[in-house]
C-alpha cells in the first residue's frame, strides 16, 4: 500500500507540470483523433450514400412496377453507382414500404434501412446518419479529456478508462453489449460527475463571499453520506434501466420506456438529493454551531443563505448535464435495437424522436343564455330540488352551479358521440405548418365503444380531406395512431375529419357498428412534427432545473428557522403536493360536498375543498410542462413554456420562498438556537 500510496503522489506531481499537461493534450489529442477519425469519415460517406438512395427511391413505384421497385421487392436491393447494396430482411419488408399508390411514403427511414445495410458493423448506424453530430461528439469527447487534464485528472481519467475497459472485457468476449453499454455508462458518469464537479469547484474563486459558500456546498455534497447515496444510486442505476427492458416489446415502446424511467429518475433523485441536503447544510451547521465561524466573519446571512442556494442550483445543473447526457446516451442506443416490422421502426423516428404539435377538433359551445334557461327548466321540473331550496339545504347558487356543469358536460359530449351507422364531422384548424412539413402528419385517437372490452374489434371509416374513407379496425381504448398524407389539408390549415361508426364490404357496401361510439376530449388529435428530440429534450431539462432551483430556495429557507426533520417534513410535503397538482385538478372535477351529510362532516368536506383548491392552484404550474409525458409522447414544448417555467418558478418562486426564509431568518437568534441546549 504505501508503494502503490508513492506512485500516486509521484503521478500527481507529474500531471501537476504545465510541460506534463501539454504532453498529455497532446497524446489525448492523437489518440482522439485516431480513434474518432475513421468514425466521422465513416458517417460523411454512410450520409453520402442515404442522400443517393433517397433519390432512388423517390423514382419507385410498384404500381407502375417500375425497375427501381421490382429489384426492391425481388431482391431487397437498390443500386447505386453500380453497386447493388440490400439484404434479406430489407425484401421481407420491401412491399410495406409502399403506401397505396404505389410509392414509398417514408423514403426518409426508407432510405436510411436500406442504407444500414451497407455500414460498418463496428459503428451505430443512426449516429452515423448524422456527421454533424458525430464530428461534434468527438470534438466534445476530445475536450473532455483535455479539461481533466488541466483541473488535474488526467491520471484518474486514464485509470477510469483502464478499469472500466477491464470490466468490459469479459462482456465484449461473450457478445453482451448491453452489458458494455451499461458498465461504460458507469465508469463514464461517475467520471463525469466528479470532473464537473471538480471544474465548479475551480471557477467557485473563494474571493467572493458568496462564491467561497458555494465552494463549501459541492464539498460537503462530496462528503455527506446522504448525498453520495443519492448520486451512486443515480449514476449506477440510469445505465442498467436498458436491462430491464424486455427486447419483446416493439421497439417504440421499448424506447418511450426508458425516456419515461429515465427522466424520471434524473428528476426524482436530484429533487431528493436537493431537499434533503438544503435542509442539512443549513440546519445542521445551526445545530452544531458551525454557523457561528460563518456569520462572525465579514457575511451577512443574506450572503450564507444565497451562497447556500447557488451552490445548491450549481450541483442540481452538475447532476442533470449528467444525468441528461446519459439518458440521451442511451435513447440514441436503444433506438438501434432490431425493430419488430418496418412500421415500428418508422414510429420511432416519426412519434417519438420527435417533437409535435397537436390539434383538436373545433367544439361548439353552448349558448349562455340557452343553458340560463335549461338550468331554470331544470330546477322547475324537479320537486326535490325546488323543496331542499326553500328549506335552506341547499342554495339556488350551488344547485344551479352543479346542473350548468353537468348541462356543459353532456352538451360536449353529444358532439363526440357517434351512432351506429351514422357520421360526423370534425374541423381542425391552424394545421400550415402541417401542410408545407415534409412529414407526414398523423391521426391519434381513441374509441370507447359497447364494453370497453381489449378483446373486441369494430370498424370505423375515416375519410381525411377529399381522400377516399380508409377501413380501420380498433380496439376500444386502445391509443392508435394513422398517418395521413398532408394535402388533406386545406391551403388555409383547415383538415376535415369524417367518422363513420361502422365499416366496409368488399362490394362497397357501408354497414353501421354494433352499438354507438364516442371519445374524450382528447380522444382524437392530429399531431405534426416541428422540430427534433434534441431540442425537445433540452427543453425540458431546463423547466426540470428550473423546478430544482425553487426546491433548494424551499429547503434552504425551511431550513432556517425549522429543525432539520421539520424542513425535511414541510419541503417534501409541498414538493409531492405539486407534484400531485395535475391528479388533485381531476380529483377536484368529481368532487362534490355531499348535502345530507351532517353538519360537520359538510364543514370537514368545504375545509378540504378549499385546502386542495388552493394547493392546485398555487402549485399547478409545478407539474404544468415539461414532463416526461411530453417527451414519450413526441409533443413539442415550446420555448415560450421554458421561459414560463423559469419566470415563475426558477425565479419568482424561488424569490418568494427565500425572502420569507430570508426575513425569518434575520430575526433569528442563533446563538440560542445552536446546539439546541440554549
Amino acid at each position: 500500500m504505501s508503494r502503490l500510496r508513492q506512485w500516486r503522489e509521484q503521478l500527481s506531481t507529474w500531471q501537476d507540470r504545465t510541460k506534463s499537461r501539454w504532453i498529455l493534450t497532446a497524446c489525448f489529442c492523437l489518440i482522439g483523433v485516431g480513434a474518432l477519425g475513421p468514425l466521422w469519415w465513416s458517417s460523411y460517406n454512410h450520409a453520402t450514400l442515404r442522400a443517393r438512395i433517397a433519390v432512388i427511391l423517390g423514382e419507385a413505384n410498384i404500381a407502375e412496377r417500375n425497375p427501381i421497385a421490382m429489384q426492391l421487392v425481388d431482391r431487397g436491393s437498390v443500386t447505386v453507382d453500380g453497386v447493388e447494396i440490400g439484404s434479406a430482411r430489407i425484401q421481407s419488408v420491401a412491399t410495406q414500404m409502399f403506401d397505396r399508390a404505389g410509392k414509398i411514403s417514408e423514403i426518409e427511414y426508407a432510405s436510411s434501412f436500406i442504407a444500414a445495410a451497407a455500414a460498418p458493423s463496428w459503428a451505430p448506424v443512426h449516429l452515423l446518419e448524422q456527421p454533424l453530430v458525430v464530428g461534434g461528439v468527438s470534438l466534445g469527447l476530445i475536450g473532455f479529456s483535455v479539461l481533466a487534464i488541466w483541473v488535474g485528472m488526467g491520471i484518474p481519467f486514464v485509470l477510469v478508462c483502464v478499469v472500466t475497459c477491464g470490466v468490459m472485457v469479459p462482456f465484449w468476449l461473450e457478445s453482451q453489449l448491453d452489458w458494455m453499454a451499461a458498465i461504460g455508462g458507469v465508469g463514464f458518469l461517475i467520471f463525469a460527475f466528479l470532473l464537473l464537479t471538480r471544474l465548479a469547484l475551480v471557477l467557485l474563486t473563494p474571493a467572493f463571499q458568496i462564491f467561497g459558500l458555494a465552494h463549501t456546498v459541492l464539498l460537503e455534497a462530496l462528503r455527506l453520506r446522504i448525498s453520495i447515496a443519492f448520486i451512486t444510486t443515480l449514476l449506477v442505476v440510469l445505465p442498467m434501466i436498458p436491462l430491464w427492458i424486455d427486447r419483446r416489446e416493439p421497439l417504440r415502446y421499448q424506447v418511450q420506456t426508458f425516456i419515461s424511467r429515465g427522466t424520471s429518475l434524473v428528476f426524482v433523485v436530484a429533487a431528493c438529493l436537493t431537499l434533503f441536503l438544503a435542509c442539512a447544510t443549513v440546519a445542521f451547521e445551526i445545530r452544531d454551531r458551525q454557523i457561528w465561524n460563518v456569520l462572525t466573519k465579514p457575511v451577512s446571512r443574506f450572503q450564507y443563505l444565497a451562497g447556500k442556494l447557488l451552490g445548491l442550483s450549481l450541483l442540481n445543473g452538475i447532476v442533470l448535464l449528467v444525468g441528461g447526457f446519459a439518458v440521451f446516451g442511451y435513447v440514441e442506443l436503444m433506438s438501434m435495437r432490431p425493430a419488430a416490422d418496418f412500421q415500428d421502426a418508422a414510429a420511432v423516428q416519426d412519434q417519438v424522436l420527435v417533437a409535435r404539435e397537436v390539434a383538436r377538433p373545433q367544439y361548439k359551445s353552448i349558448d349562455p343564455a340557452r343553458l340560463h334557461e335549461i338550468v331554470q327548466e331544470t330546477i322547475d321540473r324537479d320537486s326535490v330540488l325546488r323543496k331542499d331550496i326553500a328549506d335552506g339545504v341547499r342554495s339556488e347558487t350551488d344547485v344551479a352551479t352543479e346542473i350548468r356543469r353537468t348541462k356543459t358536460a353532456e352538451f360536449m359530449t353529444a358532439q363526440r358521440t357517434i351512432e351506429a351507422g351514422q357520421m360526423k364531422t370534425f374541423v381542425f384548424e391552424g394545421l400550415q405548418a402541417a401542410r408545407q412539413n415534409p412529414a407526414q402528419p398523423t391521426l391519434r385517437y381513441a374509441f370507447h365503444i359497447g364494453r370497453d372490452s381489449s378483446h373486441d374489434i369494430f370498424p370505423v371509416l375515416l375519410s381525411f380531406g377529399d381522400y377516399q374513407p380508409r377501413l380501420v379496425n380498433y380496439v376500444p381504448v386502445q391509443r392508435n395512431v394513422l398517418a395521413f398524407p398532408a394535402d388533406a389539408i386545406d391551403e388555409d390549415g383547415t383538415l376535415t375529419l369524417q367518422i363513420f361508426n361502422g365499416g366496409v364490404t368488399n362490394d362497397g357496401q357501408t354497414y353501421p357498428s354494433e352499438w354507438s361510439m364516442n371519445f374524450d376530449a382528447d380522444g382524437i388529435e392530429v399531431l405534426h412534427r416541428v422540430g427534433g428530440f434534441e431540442t425537445n429534450y433540452l427543453k425540458a431539462m431546463l423547466i426540470d432545473w428550473a423546478r430544482l432551483i425553487f426546491i433548494a430556495a424551499l429547503g434552504v429557507s425551511a431550513a432556517s428557522v425549522l429543525s432539520f426533520p421539520v424542513a425535511v417534513l414541510l419541503s417534501c410535503t409541498i414538493f409531492i403536493a405539486g407534484a400531485m397538482s395535475p391528479f388533485l385538478a381531476l380529483a377536484m372535477e368529481h368532487y362534490y360536498i355531499d348535502q345530507e351529510a351532517p353538519g360537520l362532516v359538510q364543514i370537514f368536506q368545504y375545509i378540504i375543498r378549499a385546502v386542495v383548491g388552493f394547493v392546485r392552484i398555487g402549485l399547478a404550474p409545478f407539474a404544468q410542462s415539461g414532463s416526461a409525458t411530453d417527451l414519450v409522447d413526441g409533443r413539442a414544448i415550446s420555448w415560450w413554456e421554458v421561459f414560463v417555467a423559469i419566470a415563475q418558478v426558477g425565479i419568482l418562486w424561488s424569490v418568494v420562498v427565500f425572502s420569507l426564509g430570508l426575513a425569518s431568518f434575520s430575526r433569528k437568534e442563533i446563538a440560542i438556537y445552536s446546539g439546541g441546549d440554549g
